[in-house]
């Protein structure tokens, strides 16, 4: 059995006093108050992430669809991009003709050597769709007169939506076919 019955003092601790003076005693601070503290500030760093997450969860699905009709539009500008350099290469071309790739437009190759549309056009991908070009069958002089190329979404449903198509005729034509390549059949853009 333990013996509480030792000289300690049970009361605070009291400090050396100057000469003259009463001690005086030491006020010892429990632990209570940092406790409280800590759990305020838990509890404001709690709502703070639950209101980050609620704006978020707010944010992002418009952000997403935000990009996305960006994505779109730069499409439909894409494929006027190649229309418009299809004209000019075939202008430039000797003899005339329509470029076989979109490499071509991109280099000029073919029709002085001149780029005709920016390189990340030329390559395929740009802006979240991916770019393919189609040439018909070449006549007896060797000339191209049927062109088409088409765009469509890299991840359908979150870089687009709709797939996109153009011809010699410079008719836009788009429409949701699950993101795959567009064809003639897709409704005219007015």
């Amino acid at each position: 059995m333990t013996d509480f019955t030792d000289n300690k003092p049970t009361h605070p601790p009291q400090q050396e006093a100057p000469a003259g003076q009463p001690p005086q005693r030491v006020v010892v601070k429990s632990n209570t108050n940092v406790a409280i503290i800590v759990g305020i500030v838990a509890a404001a760093v709690f709502v703070l992430i639950v209101f980050t997450g609620i704006i978020a969860a707010i944010a992002i699905p418009s952000l997403l669809r935000s990009r996305m009709a960006a994505n779109e539009a730069a499409m439909f500008v894409g494929l006027k991009t190649i229309a418009a350099a299809q004209t000019d290469y075939n202008n430039n071309s000797m003899p005339h003709t329509y470029a076989a790739e979109l490499a071509c437009l991109g280099s000029g190759n073919g029709a002085g050597d001149v780029a005709f549309m920016d390189p990340a056009l030329a390559s395929g991908l740009k802006s979240g769709y991916f770019y393919a070009m189609e040439n018909g069958t070449p006549d007896a002089n060797g000339s191209v007169w049927t062109w088409s190329a088409t765009a469509w979404p890299v991840v359908y449903a979150s870089t687009g939506i709709r797939t996109g198509y153009i011809d010699e005729t410079g008719l836009l034509r788009a429409g949701d076919i699950g993101g795959g390549q567009g064809d003639h059949t897709l409704p005219a853009i007015e």
